[in-house]
């Protein structure tokens, strides 16, 4: 006799099994509809794209009810199918036929044979799982020993990047090194590329190079009236001892500007070529207060000097040398870096932002600080205001300042702009500092003319290429159309993610890209979390690294990563559990610092740990 039980099991599994079919029939109707795209990948490929075609259709519905139910009947509750998603559902619709089968359902019986049929030839977890991993040593190279997470870094200046600090990064564990292409130039990208080879051949330590495009450059103009100031300080422990000396970077006039935020100096090439390791320069800064420099690091263009006294430096000063307790002349040490002019924002402020403009411009205030002449804010790239419509967010300097477009005068290509939020009561915006229209449909191409001019070197000389601000199709087909003119169609490509549009376009993104493999995905969370906002950063970078194992993409996590530890050599608690949570993807980069050695062996100890765990 049947219990009231046993009716009710039945019941509810017949209730699951039929939102199953029709999950499992909305990824066939989404496969049939995407056939034309899914047939211009390669067939090696072909599966990788119809998963993420059925993952999305999965993804379409709402399955919060039929996780529980599915759960109660102690089933799977659909998690981690990412990899396998028509897999998966099939394999649970035939656990729920053999249920039915077994209490009686001659309907579950007749077609439990067809079922597991359709089980045997769909992809399963293990399947999906081996072909991440077979696309990941595709682009990224050999799997890291201890480890499937790969380590990426990202090279300094040339001058820093030599043979040593190179050997240095293999031997902690780097698999990968990032060259950004927004720096320096083809004769120092070489540099650090030979370097990396020499080093490689000498440890035997294998390790990819991938190429990062600038792309477009949305930042604020230069500042008006600026001065060229120069100021470093050491750090100091509560008793005023010095813990880390500042360092300094001093140039040859001939050299190209350094990446990073210490503070440049240049020296003409003959008062340069004079410098030895050792040497001390000292002078009186801006204040009148005696100060020194030692050469503390020194190579053929530039070199680091170590300060163990706050000082402060306005356009030049002229110095003595000595070695020793000889004096060998004065050279004049220049400012090379950096306004300390600044447009002023606080919350309620109104200001012009300008596609036409040179320069930015403090407003104006009265005494008790508001403002009776707007600033004014330009831009560098004035064809990415073109989309700005009256209500869009504008954020300033990685998101410290956010305004809303009042008034849009597109024909002059100028916006004006109220400050609605400040990280502080007040924000100054420097020059150079990145701006962001989380809004607007930039009409910009991803593909600038200086990354057109950077391609053949990176053609010939990269294992992948990173194609920064990549949002569209087309924006991918453009690439590929160039690689395919420089006769480079196998070279591995890397989709930046960094923008609210190009979040929302992955799944074509991720289509798209599949045609032409090998493939991977940056996450670039500093940028993502400005564009999206930093309450939606955590949804949004797992909802990136579900969509790229559905693919069976790689995923590269980024952005200050242990970046604390990189730069001082102390990590915080919060960064350790961010680095820990990095293990979802299959590789992550770290950024540059003076400690990055250090962040790199963490990394992977925390990594061979997680993965294990």
């Amino acid at each position: 006799m049947t219990t009231q039980g046993e009716v009710e099991t039945m019941r509810e599994l017949r209730r699951v099994r039929r939102t199953l079919q029709e999950i499992e029939s909305r990824m066939l109707e989404l496969e049939a509809e995407m056939h034309v795209a899914l047939q211009r990948v390669p067939e090696e490929r072909r599966e990788s794209a119809k998963n993420l075609v059925h993952y999305i259709a999965l993804r379409q519905q709402d399955l919060r009810q039929l996780q529980v139910e599915l759960a109660d009947l102690g089933l799977s509750s659909l998690g981690r199918l990412e990899g396998c998603a028509l897999g998966t559902i099939r394999r649970v619709l035939a656990r729920v036929q053999e249920g039915l089968a077994c209490r009686g359902d001659e309907a579950a019986r007749a077609t439990l044979a067809q079922r597991r049929d359709e089980v045997e030839g769909a992809l399963d977890w293990s399947a999906g799982k081996e072909a991440l991993h077979l696309h990941t040593r595709v682009i990224l190279g050999p799997r890291p020993d201890g480890r499937h997470v790969y380590i990426m870094v990202t090279a300094p200046c040339a001058s820093e990047a030599d043979g040593s600090w190179m050997e240095t990064m293999l031997r902690s564990g780097m698999n990968v090194l990032r060259i950004n292409c927004a720096h320096e130039g083809p004769a120092e990208w070489a540099q650090m590329v030979e370097a990396l080879r020499a080093a490689s051949s000498r440890t035997q330590v294998p390790c990819r190079i991938l190429m990062d495009l600038a792309g477009p450059k949305i930042r604020t103009g230069g500042i008006q009236g600026a001065l060229r100031i120069a100021t470093w300080k050491p750090e100091k422990d509560e008793l005023g001892r010095v813990v880390t000396p500042a360092r300094v970077s001093l140039l040859r006039r001939s050299a190209h500007a350094l990446e990073g935020d210490d503070a440049q100096l240049i020296a003409e090439d003959e008062a340069f070529a004079s410098l030895a390791l050792g040497d001390s320069l000292e002078f009186r800064d801006t204040r009148g207060k005696r100060r020194s420099l030692e050469v503390i690091e020194l190579d053929a263009q530039s070199a680091v000097l170590s300060a163990t006294a706050r000082a402060y430096v306005l356009d030049s000063v002229e110095a003595t040398l000595w070695r020793g307790d000889d004096s060998h002349g004065r050279l004049q040490l220049q400012v090379a870096t950096g306004a300390d002019a600044a447009v002023d924002m606080r919350v309620g402020d109104e200001l012009v932002l300008s596609g036409t403009r040179a320069f930015c411009s403090p407003p104006k205030r009265d005494a008790d600080g508001n403002v009776e002449v707007r600033g004014e804010v330009a831009c560098t790239l004035a064809a990415a205001l073109e989309g700005l419509q009256v209500g869009h967010r504008v954020l300033f300097d990685d998101g410290k300042v956010e305004a809303v477009v009042l008034e849009a005068r597109a024909a002059e290509r100028e916006y004006l702009l109220e400050v609605t939020r400040t990280q502080r009561p007040v924000v100054r915006i420097r020059a150079e500092k990145g701006i962001n229209l989380p809004d607007s449909d930039l009409p910009i191409a991803a593909l600038q003319s200086h990354d057109l001019e950077a391609l053949p070197f990176v053609v010939a000389q990269a294992d992948a290429v990173s194609l920064s601000f990549a949002r569209s199709p087309e924006d991918v087909e453009a690439l590929h159309a160039e690689l395919d003119r420089l006769g480079r169609s196998d070279i591995g490509v890397v989709l930046k993610i960094e923008t609210r549009r190009g979040f929302e376009n992955l799944p074509r993104l991720l289509l798209e890209g599949l045609i032409r493999p090998p493939l991977a995905v940056m996450i670039a969370r500093g940028d993502l979390a400005v564009e999206v906002g930093f309450e939606r950063l955590a949804e949004v970078q797992e909802e990136m690294l579900w969509l790229c194992e559905a693919s069976h993409v790689p995923a590269i996590w980024a952005t200050q990563v242990l970046d604390n530890l990189a730069r001082t050599g102390v990590p915080s608690r919060a960064e350790v559990t961010d680095a820990a949570a990095s293990v979802a993807a299959e590789c992550v980069m770290l950024n540059k610092g003076p400690h990055v050695h250090e962040a790199v062996r963490t990394l992977s100890d925390i990594l061979e740990r997680m993965e294990q765990h």
